[in-house]
């Protein structure tokens, strides 16, 4: 979870009350929700730098300049030519950023998932420990 979003990690050796279980819990989903708000921020901005990307590339593609493909003298490779190509793209390396960011956000959100299932647990355990200790047991 962030440091921005006032979430906190817990302490392996902490006893929580039910309420204070309960506000994690709700710590949890609120990081839950920004993250997903944050991912799909992200989505629409490498829509943006796609359509930015492809539209570079094919002007690029059929400029006169652009390296020929294939195996005769004076000739490149597809690699060689998507370099060149990519080399005369200025939002090139901000599109291939922007495509770790969504992935690490991807990877984050899928995270704060499987919190909010621990919290839940930590949630049921002090509600159970705190009805034993009070004698609700029953």
């Amino acid at each position: 979870m962030t440091e921005e979003s006032g979430f906190r990690i817990l302490d392996e050796d902490a006893v929580l009350t039910p309420v204070e279980a309960d506000r994690y819990l709700k710590q949890v989903n609120n990081e839950l929700g920004r993250a997903q708000i944050a991912l799909r921020r992200l989505r629409y901005e490498e829509l943006r730098l796609t359509k930015a990307y492809t539209e570079a590339k094919t002007v690029l593609l059929f400029s006169v300049d652009c390296p020929k493909v294939g195996r005769s003298e004076g000739q490149v490779t597809v690699d060689e030519r998507d370099a060149w190509i990519n080399a005369h793209i200025d939002c090139y390396w901000q599109f291939a950023s922007l495509q770790v960011q969504v992935k690490n956000a991807e990877d984050y959100l899928r995270t704060v998932g499987k919190q909010v299932s621990i919290a839940q647990t930590l949630n049921n355990n002090a509600k159970d420990a705190y009805n034993s200790y009070q004698g609700g047991g029953r």
